[in-house]
């Protein structure tokens, strides 16, 4: 009687150990005929999984390399005779007999032909991710155009679709051409109303959401889970961004319709559920682990104006590639919203940019211009991107916070007058200076300066300069290129923590005869 309990509690606890969704045998590519027919899963609405038929029309051998090889069926079933191959439907797994042979991850044909050829992304390609490290210590991404991929023949693949929740319509078209070239197929949506719209329901065919900004703004990519091992997930059947090892936050889906359309047919999902992280992002597909949390940049966005004050508060995907597009998408979006991005402003900007191991950065200046807050956008959200983008050291940034005032009218002025006391100078003299400023649609105001003549200063021609500070690190930097250089990631922090100011007057004597800089 023990040894009978003993073998019987063995067995539960071993049985325990092996997930449903982990006992699903595979069919190599080999073993894959013209002719099969298979039964595809995906979701065409809520979190239902559904099916559809694939028929094996052919195997492409190394498509994108060596040992690369494609799946060609056509898909039938659902509303996939009116869509075509769906947006959204990246990812979803293909079974034969029983046995999963791969993903649909590839469109075949050219656009405004609706035929739902499909290429197939072979199982064992994807679930290879999973041999792949979870985390590197520095994570190199490089520069992923998927719109090039998409001119190759008519092999391209199935786009993602990039729901974008919270932000103002002007930014989503403004960024439009900068997303799908990176294949999404970006698309204004909104946040999930009910969270628990999806708990629970994580298996192959059910919606995989990869965020990449989430808060009072949000974006997620939406595909399709492939296969779950336990734990682990992979899903998409092709890249999402080439990221190579990452950290993405994972989520479940709820798809709201699908939407046919002669260009692209799409799913409309929302994120629900955080599940976990996407560690890698590679051809075959992506591979997420359930249950990790992901690394995050957040992000706190406050603009006040004499009548309103607002805070946008976001955690931003940390990525060399993405992440200074999307603080930028975040910021152009909180202007458009809170108060507006075009006409006569004057913004007074600040960021702290505060990263790990290293002491923060803080950046104040003053925008005006006639035509928005472009300039502002800018001139805050662009050290954020050479920071991160640098090439001497990883940056971990642990927050971002931005700092902006704005008012309807533009606070600028003109230099129209510079005059002198006299014309020539001794080593030592003060330069008593006036100069006069128009301010815009205001009366000429006359400023008094003095500058000291060092004593060292050589005998000869000196050339007087007057000019906002930011003009003249401009100037300075073609005249000294050597103090503008970057050897190191000190030198990148000092550049960026001292652009120079627009609302400030600089006046410079500078040598009238050529001279020689050494180390700038």
């Amino acid at each position: 009687m023990i040894k009978r309990i003993f073998i019987y509690i063995f067995a539960i606890s071993v049985l325990k150990l092996v997930s449903p969704v982990s006992a699903q045998p595979y069919m190599p590519v080999e073993e894959i005929q013209v002719g099969m027919v298979g039964i595809g899963k995906t979701v065409f609405q809520g979190t239902q999984i559904d099916t559809f038929e694939a028929e094996v029309l052919g195997v492409l051998r190394n498509v994108f390399g060596p040992k690369s090889d494609m799946i060609l069926a056509r898909l039938s079933g659902g509303p996939l005779a009116e869509t075509g191959v769906i947006a959204g439907m990246s990812g979803s797994p293909v079974y034969i007999d029983g046995k999963l042979i791969g993903a649909v991850g590839y469109a075949i044909g050219p656009v405004f032909v609706n035929e739902p050829i499909a290429g197939i992304t072979p199982i064992g390609e994807m679930v290879a991710l999973f041999d792949r490290p979870d985390t590197v210590a520095y994570v190199s991404e490089r520069s992923s155009n998927r719109a090039a991929l998409e001119e190759i023949g008519s092999i391209k693949p199935v786009a993602v679709p990039l729901v974008l929740s919270g932000f103002a319509p002007q930014a989503v078209a403004e960024f439009q051409e900068e997303l799908v070239g990176h294949g999404f197929m970006p698309m204004q949506g909104g946040a999930a109303a009910d969270t628990t719209l999806a708990e629970g329901i994580f298996e192959p065919g059910s919606p995989l959401g990869v965020q990449l900004i989430r808060g009072d703004m949000s974006v997620t990519s939406m595909g399709t889970l492939t296969h779950r091992i336990g734990d682990r997930v992979v899903g998409f059947g092709h890249e999402m961004l080439s990221l190579g090892t990452t950290e993405m936050p994972m989520t479940a889906g709820y798809i709201h319709h699908v939407l046919s359309s002669q260009m692209s047919s799409f799913k409309l999902g929302v994120a629900t559920k955080p599940m976990g992280v996407i560690v890698q992002d590679r051809v075959p597909g992506v591979a997420g682990v359930i249950g990790k949390q992901a690394r995050m940049m957040p992000v706190r966005i406050e603009i006040a104006s004499p009548k309103s004050h607002k805070t946008f508060e976001m955690d931003v995907l940390q990525s060399r590639l993405l992440g200074p597009v999307l603080v930028n998408m975040a910021v152009t979006s909180s202007f458009m919203s809170a108060e507006k991005m075009s006409g006569e402003t004057t913004v007074d900007g600040a960021v702290s940019i505060y990263m790990k191991d290293r002491a923060p950065i803080q950046i104040e200046n003053t925008f005006a211009s006639l035509s928005g807050a472009g300039l502002a956008v800018l001139g805050l959200t662009q050290p954020v991107a050479q920071l991160m983008r640098n090439v001497f050291e990883p940056v971990v940034i642990d927050s971002i916070i931005f700092k902006m005032s704005l008012e309807e009218r533009t606070q600028a002025a003109r230099i129209t007058g510079v005059h002198l006391s006299q014309d020539h100078f001794e080593p030592g003299d003060t330069i008593l200076v006036d100069v006069s400023v128009a301010p815009l649609l205001g009366a000429t105001e006359t400023f008094s300066l003095a500058l000291k003549i060092p004593y060292y200063a050589s005998n000869g021609r000196a050339i007087l300069r007057v000019m906002a500070e930011k003009a003249s690190r401009s100037l300075d930097a073609k005249r000294a290129p050597g103090a503008y250089q970057t050897k190191r990631l000190d030198d990148v922090i000092r550049l960026i923590s001292s652009p120079g100011r627009n609302d400030v007057l600089v006046v410079e004597l500078l040598s009238g005869t050529q001279t020689l800089t050494v180390a700038g």
